[in-house]
């Protein structure tokens, strides 16, 4: 099974889901409504908010890239295998109220971001 990628490098180039403003107040999970964010930690990786990836299962994802993700807690050991980041070790990220899988939390040294799949979330 192959790794792919695929990456807005400019989000005029793509269309997004509703991701809301910089000013909107929250973004929720989908199953449960708690808070996991904010549309004012979104951010770039590689060029791109949004990326598309598939894992060795042949699972495809859509996930937005966040500095950070307070109601997203850590649910696994951290791995460099199948990372889709070169250089980032990834943990599976689940919802902190429901258990609900949001996405991934990856880090590299003292740099962590998190990885969170958009059908996941509730945007405002």
């Amino acid at each position: 099974m192959h790794v792919i990628c695929r990456q807005a490098p400019d989000d005029a180039t793509r269309t997004t889901p509703d991701i809301g403003s910089k000013s909107s107040p929250v973004i929720v999970c989908r199953n449960c409504s708690y808070q996991v964010t904010t549309p004012d930690e979104r951010m770039k990786m590689n060029g791109a908010f949004l990326h598309t990836f598939a894992n060795p299962h042949g699972h495809v994802f859509e996930i937005g890239c966040f500095q950070q993700a307070w109601g997203c807690i850590p649910a696994s050991v951290s791995s460099l295998e199948f990372t889709w980041f070169a250089g980032y070790a990834w943990q599976i990220g689940i919802c902190a109220n429901c258990g609900a899988h949001l996405g991934w939390i990856f880090t590299s040294g003292t740099h962590r971001f998190f990885g969170l799949i958009v059908d996941k979330l509730r945007f405002p």
